[in-house]
């Protein structure tokens, strides 16, 4: 959950590569009524998550859950998405919330997107069917991740990411977002409740801002500092700072 701007999927579609779709013919099953693509590399990105706080495996397979019932429900979307590509996408945005002491997916000094986005391309590398991957399929898979915290910057990207990217939006608190069809939304919040988030949400963003906090400033995540990390201060580290050395707020 990021609280930002959703793309619609007809602004998807028109960015639809026109050439079919190459994997498309995947083995398949269903999950909370919901048909995801299940190949070995999306069963073993599950499995990544599996021991993850209870609201961080639920908050990471609805992302990804909701992006397929989108998908699913829009036939020229899907006839132009990765499927598998998007599922791994989805199913590890959030590496970087891993709050696991020592955790492989959680850097010291970067942010927790990017965090993300490089452990998800590092897992993809170092699993047997990475020989399937190209540099570009890497590269949307990073980009999917990466940006999902920086409002605005997607534009211009692949359908890949930008479907990546939509799928981590639908999960937000508040109303179900109308590309997903509401019998399948319904299914998913049943086996996989969503009361928590908003609690996982501010747990996991104070924790980076105390216990990383160079990599919060100038980031969506520098106001849950501000306000609930005793000590902390983004005053002198921020871009407004640099460029007015010299402002004293009153």
């Amino acid at each position: 959950m990021k609280f930002l701007s959703v793309f619609s999927s007809v602004a998807l579609v028109a960015t639809a590569n026109c050439l079919p779709n190459h994997h498309s013919k995947l083995p398949t099953t269903h999950l909370y009524g919901v048909e995801v693509v299940d190949t070995q590399l999306v069963r073993d990105a599950r499995a990544v998550i599996q021991n993850f706080t209870p609201y961080l495996h639920k908050h990471s397979l609805r992302t990804w859950l909701f992006g397929a019932a989108a998908i699913n429900a829009n036939k020229t979307l899907k006839a132009n998405i990765d499927l598998e590509l998007h599922a791994v996408g989805t199913i590890l945005h959030d590496l970087g919330w891993d709050m696991t002491p020592n955790s492989p997916w959680v850097s010291p000094d970067k942010r927790f997107e990017i965090d993300g986005a490089l452990g998800a391309v590092k897992f993809v590398k170092s699993h047997k069917d990475a020989k399937n991957w190209d540099a570009f399929r890497f590269e949307k898979l990073y980009d999917g991740i990466a940006l999902h915290a920086s409002p605005g910057l997607q534009e211009g990207k692949n359908l890949d990411s930008k479907t990546i990217l939509a799928s981590i939006g639908y999960d937000n608190p508040g109303a179900r977002n109308p590309a997903i069809p509401e019998d399948k939304f319904n299914s998913i919040v049943a086996g996989l409740p969503n009361q928590d988030i908003t609690f996982g949400t501010n747990q996991t963003w104070v924790w980076l801002c105390a216990t990383k906090p160079e990599a919060t400033y100038n980031t969506v995540v520098e106001p849950f500092g501000t306000a609930y990390v005793p000590g902390y201060n983004a005053v002198g580290h921020r871009i407004f700072d640099l460029i007015n050395p010299n402002f004293h707020q009153s």
